[in-house]
């Protein structure tokens, strides 16, 4: 049987007043908590009940916020009673950790920044401050007397949980005091979540950071589990066959995603899917040696987990290579490697482009190119993001910009996301300021440099590390890794994809126009700003119309073009700039794209040689 959740959390009761009443917000999970009363909460889509819902083997969650209003409260405690009758869910709370955001990301040469172009940019001072990202497991938080308190709620919504209606109890409390005490009821609904989803996500770690900023690599089996938990595939630096054992064995075959390997959350038992030879060129030019060494990687790989995916990554962003073609021309003499592609990052044409496996910046993707080159037998991916051609990975936008993406994805018929670094503690690479030690991601957010000028607010970094050896930086002895804001949100957006591809089984007409809705257009349609909500209501008002499209309760809709102009959702900051004429703006994207690349080319893994 199918299932699928709702929840729903009622209003809090009402408590007796104090002289100095702390106060306690629920909000969804679109939102980025500011820390200080100087950025105000939003309003909470909920003002007379909570109507969250969700897919079976999803996870849902929610945010609870509290503003002291002068007090000083310790030991603030957000939990989940047990449900009844009994849920076989995993509920997980993370106290949320704010980190300072003084200046927005930018370029020391010229206007704009990795993460947006200048008119793209959010608000002015919209995003400097105090702001939540950093999730550490843990139902415990501090407040006041000026500075909010939050906690971020998982619920996981196991695979076999049968249909009813099923109630607990969230609490907030200081201490002994209750501040907070709401119901919650989950109704289960019939559809199943496909894993990972239909806009499939990867994004690199460096093992050498692990090993440099933490001690060791025992936090690889959590880094692995943190992203298999969040639909994100993992790739590293993988050069021989020796390689593929251990944990690499077990990630590839699935069992590292299991009960017994300590594992618990959505797709239990399912394999990371992909995996790059040589992350980043790192194998260098290629030779027959080489080529021999890719094939057997390739027969070892198959004798664990057949159905992976397989790609020399033979260079980055250097478009005038000749290293792919000559990497193309050595594997088909070996016959183990018989469908393993080669890879490039590269915004060029594709269809110009030797390599089967091309990563496109946000910006320089146009979906038709893209879908020309798909049919000459090429496999498309879009690479980061930069606003307004797709969100960004940075601090210092909206929450929403990266579950914004896989919208994109499934708008755009792009397959594959592809985010270039999630340990990038150190700021490595060339023109970075990382110096010896790095950047201690919890204080300082500023922890991208390159040579060409660029400062961006926590790019790379999708993970927290729970112990950091080098002195002085925040250490909790773990040797784990914690999740954050941003990859809470690219899970939700992962998520999203999967309702749309149930919802297009059964009306896509409906489907499309919902979609069309929430992303009016993106990628090489782009035009000044970003056409996607930046709240998290609209997205959760969206997910609720594919969910009645997935239960037959959405009536038909009209299809829309596909070039179909205007966001019906995104309010002010997504409306489009009626006076901007289109070749303007088409000369700012390419001019754009091409600073992006040549500032991305010369940055994220060009980086000092590893320990």
């Amino acid at each position: 049987m199918k299932l699928a959740v709702g929840l729903v959390v009622c209003m809090a009761m009402a408590w007796p007043s104090t002289a100095r009443a702390a106060r306690v917000t629920v909000l969804d999970d679109g939102e980025k908590v500011a820390r200080d009363a100087v950025h105000p909460l939003p309003a909470s889509v909920w003002p007379s009940g909570i109507d969250l819902f969700a897919l079976r083997d999803e996870t849902v969650a929610l945010q609870v916020v509290v503003d002291p209003d002068g007090e000083v409260l310790e030991h603030v405690r957000t939990t989940v009673e047990p449900f009844s009758p009994t849920f076989s869910g995993r509920v997980d709370v993370f106290e949320q950790r704010f980190v300072e955001i003084q200046r927005a990301s930018y370029n020391e040469r010229s206007p704009g920044s990795l993460a947006f172009t200048p008119k793209a940019a959010p608000a002015a001072g919209a995003y400097v401050g105090f702001f939540a990202d950093a999730l550490v497991p843990g139902d415990e938080t501090r407040a006041g007397p000026t500075a909010r308190g939050a906690a971020w709620v998982d619920i996981h919504v196991p695979p076999g949980a049968p249909p009813g209606v099923y109630t607990s109890v969230l609490r907030v409390r200081a201490g002994e005091r209750t501040l907070m005490e709401r119901s919650v009821s989950l109704r289960v609904a019939d559809a199943l979540l496909p894993y990972p989803g239909p806009a499939a996500i990867t994004t690199f770690f460096d093992a050498a950071t692990l090993t440099k900023r933490m001690g060791d690599r025992r936090a690889e089996r959590s880094l692995r589990q943190v992203l298999h938990a969040h639909r994100v595939s993992a790739i590293h630096d993988v050069t021989t066959a020796g390689a593929i054992a251990g944990l690499e064995e077990d990630a590839l075959s699935g069992k590292a995603y299991t009960e017994a390997s300590g594992y618990a959350g959505p797709g239990i038992g399912v394999g990371e899917g992909i995996l790059a030879i040589g992350a980043y060129g790192m194998l260098g030019e290629p030779d027959a040696a080489k080529a021999a060494e890719v094939g057997r990687i390739a027969a070892r790989v198959r004798s664990v987990a057949n159905a992976t995916e397989l790609f020399v990554y033979a260079v980055d962003e250097d478009c005038k290579s000749s290293r792919a073609a000559r990497w193309m021309d050595l594997l088909r003499t070996v016959p183990e490697a018989r469908g393993v592609r080669v890879g490039v990052t590269c915004s060029e044409d594709p269809r110009d482009q030797a390599a089967d496996l091309v990563m496109m910046l946000a910006e320089g993707y146009e979906p038709k190119v893209a879908e020309k080159a798909r049919t000459r037998g090429k496999r498309i991916w879009v690479y980061n993001g930069q606003r307004p051609f797709a969100g960004a990975m940075m601090l210092d936008v909206p929450a929403t910009d990266l579950r914004a993406n896989a919208w994109i994805a499934a708008r755009y018929g792009v397959a594959h996301w592809f985010y270039w670094e999630s340990t990038f503690w150190l700021d490595s690479n060339r023109g970075g300021r990382g110096g010896e030690r790095g950047f201690d991601p919890f204080v300082v957010s500023e922890t991208f440099h390159n040579a060409d000028g660029d400062h961006a607010n926590g790019d790379g970094i999708l993970v927290y590390p729970g112990t950091q050896v080098a002195p002085g930086m925040h250490d909790d002895g773990k040797p784990t890794v914690y999740p954050s804001v941003r990859l809470k949100n690219l899970r939700r957006g992962a998520e999203d994809a999967g309702y749309i591809q149930l919802a297009r089984a059964v009306d896509p007409v409906t489907t499309d126009a919902i979609v069309a809705d929430l992303i009016a257009y993106a990628l090489g349609d782009a035009r000044a700003k970003p056409a996607w909500p930046e709240r998290g209501s609209a997205w959760l008002a969206a997910r609720k119309e594919l969910l009645d499209v997935i239960e037959r309760k959405h009536p038909p809709r009209k299809a829309r073009d596909a070039r179909w102009f205007g966001c019906t959702k995104c309010g002010m900051a997504g409306a489009p700039d009626d006076n901007v004429s289109f070749v303007p703006l088409l000369l700012l994207a390419g001019v754009g794209m091409a600073r992006a690349i040549a500032r991305r080319a010369s940055s994220p893994r060009d980086a000092a040689p590893r320990d």
